[in-house]
């Protein structure tokens, strides 16, 4: 059993940022990955997503609730489950939401260091829960940053998320709207559950930004405004996937601002060498994110062979 604690000492954001590119990597050359489920529960979702790395196979079950606040409970909980693949026997339960936070902050940071610009200097962060703080965490070592700054609905967790930041020496600035936040920015990282744009096109510079879009899950709702995806060459992580659940992309489709077959570049082609990523200072990159199986798969496998590198988690006996 691998719980949320040890899924983070063993394996940080940079870290895995580092290995990540293997497993998208992995997808374009026909990699095991299979399509994602959801049950709708009336009152939140349950995915399944289960994939193949390495000879592991992960089934994560992660369920999406909007709960209120006097809860105290996260909107993303779940269990990974890993098999090895080929005797089909299970080998550790994990944290899913742990693995969630780390992974996708993994990716985001990969496809940054990718795509932003080498000078770029000044850093944005939208979102002060768990993603922002892992973002915040991951972003903060690829460049030498000039001014980072943070944004989030709720003031207070903005100030505690960037007393977080200074302990760990990242000098943030707490901006008071997500328009002040941008404004200037030279690298956006957008990581909440907005269902509308956070910020009007104008507000982003029109050259040589680069925008990591990693929150707003589902196909109705969005993070950022069309008109700034429109003119922004887009990269994710999975073509399908974006055009089945992304509304960041399918809104701006349905109102015509995009065509019904939008070109999208997938990282994997970026890593791989097939297609050279940011062309021009001046191009505006982004990366909608939507979070693919393989890279579960491949971070558990990771986390799995730690775990038992150095005798962490909890060992039970199951039969």
């Amino acid at each position: 059993i691998i719980d949320a604690k040890t899924v983070r000492a063993l394996l940080p954001v940079s870290g895995l940022a580092s290995e990540i590119g293997a497993a998208l990597t992995a997808r374009e050359d026909g990699g095991a990955e299979f399509a994602r489920s959801a049950v709708d529960t009336g009152k939140g979702e349950l995915l399944l997503m289960p994939a193949v790395h390495s000879g592991t196979l992960s089934v994560k079950l992660i369920s999406l609730y909007d709960n209120p606040p006097a809860l105290g409970l996260p909107s993303v909980q779940g269990l990974v489950t890993l098999f090895d693949a080929a005797t089909g026997r299970p080998v550790a339960v994990l944290d899913a939401a742990a693995v969630t936070e780390v992974r996708t902050a993994a990716v985001t940071v990969c496809a940054t260091d990718l795509l932003a610009r080498p000078d770029a200097r000044v850093l944005t962060v939208v979102g002060a829960g768990v993603q922002g703080r892992s973002h915040l965490e991951g972003l903060a070592g690829i460049r030498p940053w000039e001014s980072v700054r943070l944004h989030s609905r709720d003031p207070y967790r903005a100030r505690r998320l960037a007393g977080w930041a200074g302990e760990r020496g990242i000098e943030v600035e707490v901006a008071e709207s997500a328009t002040a936040a941008v404004r200037d920015a030279e690298v956006i990282c957008t990581v909440t559950s907005s269902p509308e744009p956070l910020f009007e096109d104008c507000a982003v510079a029109r050259e040589g930004v680069h925008i990591s879009a990693v929150g707003a899950y589902g196909a109705t709702r969005r993070e950022l405004p069309s008109q700034l995806v429109a003119r922004s060459s887009v990269f994710v992580e999975s073509a399908a996937a974006v055009l089945r659940e992304a509304g960041d992309i399918l809104i701006p489709v349905a109102e015509g601002v995009l065509p019904a077959d939008p070109a999208l570049v997938e990282l994997g082609e970026v890593i791989s060498g097939r297609h050279p990523g940011r062309r021009s200072a001046a191009e505006t990159t982004l990366f909608k994110s939507v979070g693919v199986p393989v890279e579960d798969a491949f971070a558990c496998d990771l986390l799995y062979r730690l775990a038992v590198e150095h005798d962490a988690g909890h060992r039970i006996p199951f039969a």
